[in-house]
C-alpha cells in the first residue's frame, strides 16, 4: 500500500512541475530580454552623447561616429544609424546627434508575441550639445 501512495505522489509532483515549468521559463526569458533590452538602450544613449560631444568639439562626423563606437564596446556599431542635425556646426548652434540600433533578441525571438507589444525592436539615443565646446 505504501509503495503505491509514493508513485502517485510522484506523479502528482510530475504534473505540477509540467505545468509550472513553462511559466518559469517564459519569465526567466523575458527578464533576460528586458535585461539586454536595458543595456543597449543604455549603450546608445551613451554612444549618441559622445557623438553629440565630438560633434560639438571637432565638428567631423567621421570623428563622431568613431566617438560613438568608441563608448559602446559591447554593442556592434555597424548597426547605428545617425542622424546629424544640423550637419556641421556653426556658432551659437546646438548639434542633435540620434542613433537608432535594430535590437537583436536573446532568444531569438521566442517571447516576440510576449514582449513586442512592451519592447521595440528599434532603440534610439539622443543627445544634443553647444556647438564650440
Amino acid at each position: 500500500m505504501k509503495g503505491t501512495r509514493n508513485r502517485r505522489e510522484r506523479g502528482a509532483v510530475a504534473v505540477e512541475f509540467a505545468l509550472v515549468a513553462p511559466l518559469f521559463l517564459a519569465i526567466l526569458l523575458a527578464i533576460i530580454e528586458f535585461s539586454n533590452f536595458f543595456r543597449v538602450q543604455i549603450g546608445v544613449t551613451q554612444a549618441a552623447r559622445e557623438a553629440a560631444r565630438s560633434m560639438a568639439i571637432n565638428n567631423n562626423q567621421g570623428t563622431a561616429k568613431a566617438a560613438a563606437a568608441a563608448a559602446s564596446p559591447a554593442i556592434d556599431p555597424s548597426g547605428f544609424s545617425y542622424v546629424f542635425s544640423p550637419a556641421s556646426c556653426g556658432s551659437n548652434q546646438t548639434v542633435t546627434v540620434t542613433i537608432t540600433y535594430s535590437l537583436k533578441t536573446v532568444s531569438g525571438g521566442a517571447l516576440q508575441s510576449l514582449t513586442g507589444a512592451i519592447m521595440p525592436s528599434t532603440v534610439t539615443g539622443v543627445s544634443a550639445m553647444r556647438c564650440g565646446g
